[in-house]
């Protein structure tokens, strides 16, 4: 498949993506998600976390030390659905990789995003069969936690996307919280701004966590090179 346009593509891939993974030895669960273990996962702090579209920008000192992500424009990540064989050494080159993001939001009929998390998880399981190693992307909008994330083994790095408005905004919503004690994740990567009601929340529970500028806010704090 050359282009992905509508969500008939989308589940297209998702067959081709299951084809492939249990001929490399994946399992899948009941829900038919793929089982990651732990030994997949990154274990150490990354210096820089960038968006693959961003990978060539001059602030990516060290690919070792510089963890890939997809907190990008659906646009940006399309191509990488199609395309995710022929870039495997691509992303060998860099410290590991966060899950896919492709756009799911609340307002979406629950099977659609159920299909969009699943594609995003096998993308993620692709990169895992090939040595790259891989983080959990913690984005599930209203998709019930069990159902997305029981194939994942707790106590391994993810990651969550704050972008645009706080993800909370209120001390007593404790959505976000929740999801991340089903995970118990050793190490939490926030990307983008900060928000201190998830950060005190996060604290309270002595859950290990960083803060890591998206790259706007980073071209803003080093615009150039000195």
């Amino acid at each position: 498949m050359n282009k992905i346009s509508n969500l008939k593509n989308l589940i297209q891939i998702t067959i081709e993506y299951r084809n492939y993974l249990k001929q490399s030895g994946i399992s899948f669960n009941e829900e038919g998600f793929p089982i990651f273990a732990e030994e997949m996962f990154l274990t150490d702090w990354p210096k820089l976390v960038i968006p693959y579209s961003q990978r060539k920008n001059w602030r990516v000192k060290n690919p070792q030390k510089t963890l890939i992500c997809f907190f990008d424009s659906d646009c940006h990540l399309y191509p990488r659905l199609t395309k995710v064989l022929d870039e495997i050494d691509e992303y060998k080159k860099y410290m590991g990789v966060i899950g896919m993001d492709v756009t799911i939001t609340d307002d979406m009929d629950e099977e659609w995003q159920a299909v969009i998390e699943l594609v995003n998880q096998m993308f993620l399981a692709i990169l895992a069969v090939n040595g790259v190693k891989i983080v959990i992307n913690t984005r599930s909008a209203t998709l019930d936690l069990a159902r997305v994330f029981n194939n994942f083994p707790q106590q391994v790095m993810a990651a969550s996307g704050f972008l645009g408005c706080n993800i909370i905004g209120d001390e007593k919503d404790f959505s976000y919280l929740e999801k991340i004690l089903y995970l118990l994740p050793s190490k939490l990567v926030l990307y983008g701004k900060q928000d201190k009601i998830v950060e005190k929340q996060l604290d309270v529970m002595g859950i290990d966590y960083r803060v890591y500028l998206d790259f706007h806010r980073l071209c803003k704090e080093v615009p150039y090179v000195r």
